[in-house]
């Protein structure tokens, strides 16, 4: 009942946050903490989520059956750009709970909507159209119609994709800066911490795999697990990097403070 309770709480209501010096836990023990802490505001900024992605998925399925290459790309860069500002929202709430932040639900997810728009609209429809192309490839794999070996390509462009993309995500939604520095700083991240970058993908496309393969006994897990489930549990094994890397959480106030000053 409480866990129902929470998803339909009041959004003008600040989240609850953690005291400052309350250690934290780790591994599974600290996922459950923060996604049960914030559990509504995950859901509700799920769903959108999940509606963006619905807009990609449907927009390349249609392009698909075309088997047009060009078309495909451009289905998915479309879908990208439907996306991409829905995800970063998403990204900022889940990350605002791993640093312990309380945050009002709405004006968090508005806010953090607004001020990615400009950046991820680029990234997202090329990611987008990179998602999308390796379905394209996968597709023809599993027919008999492309080269030998095309499969196992794709399985490692879909992990490369997955792993980069909460990275970028993350670079986008917590600094103002030029994209070529986001790109660069979330490259040099993914490549020092490959074992949880790759076990973020892993995390991400096992989640897919298992909506695909299990449809449509596992719909109800899409509906209440929708986006925000699989996205803390990557973010989650991809945050210490980031922490360690950028002094996160620091730079984090530091930004927060500089704002405040302005307003």
């Amino acid at each position: 009942m409480s866990i129902l309770s929470d998803l339909f709480k009041r959004e003008d209501r600040l989240g609850p946050g953690v005291a400052p010096d309350e250690p934290r836990k780790k591994g599974l023990r600290r996922l459950w903490e923060v996604c049960t802490r914030d559990l509504g505001s995950f859901f509700w900024a799920g769903l959108l989520a999940l509606a963006g992605l619905a807009a990609w998925y449907f927009l390349t399925v249609f392009a698909l059956l075309s088997r047009s290459l060009a078309l495909v790309a451009a289905a998915g860069a479309a879908g990208g750009l439907a996306a991409a500002p829905e995800l970063c929202a998403l990204t900022d709430l889940i990350l605002r709970g791993l640093r312990d932040e309380p945050f009002y639900f709405w004006r968090a997810w508005r806010k953090a909507w607004r001020s990615s728009l400009p950046a991820c609209l680029a990234p997202g429809a090329a990611l987008g159209a990179a998602a999308a192309l390796d379905v394209f490839a996968a597709q023809l794999a599993l027919e008999g119609s492309a080269a030998g070996g095309t499969l196992w390509g794709v399985i490692l462009g879909m992990a490369l994709l997955a792993g980069f993309a909460p990275y970028l995500c993350a670079q986008m939604v917590l600094f103002e800066q030029p994209l070529g520095r986001s790109l660069k700083n979330s490259l040099l991240l993914f490549l020092a911490g490959l074992p949880r970058s790759l076990g973020a993908a892993a995390i991400l496309l096992g989640y897919a795999a298992a909506i695909a393969l299990f449809a449509p006994l596992a719909y109800l897990l899409l509906i209440l697990g929708n986006v925000w489930l699989p996205l803390a549990a990557a973010l989650l094994a991809v945050y210490r990097p980031m922490e360690q890397a950028l002094d996160l959480e620091k730079q984090v106030r530091a930004v927060q403070e500089e704002r405040r000053g302005r307003q």
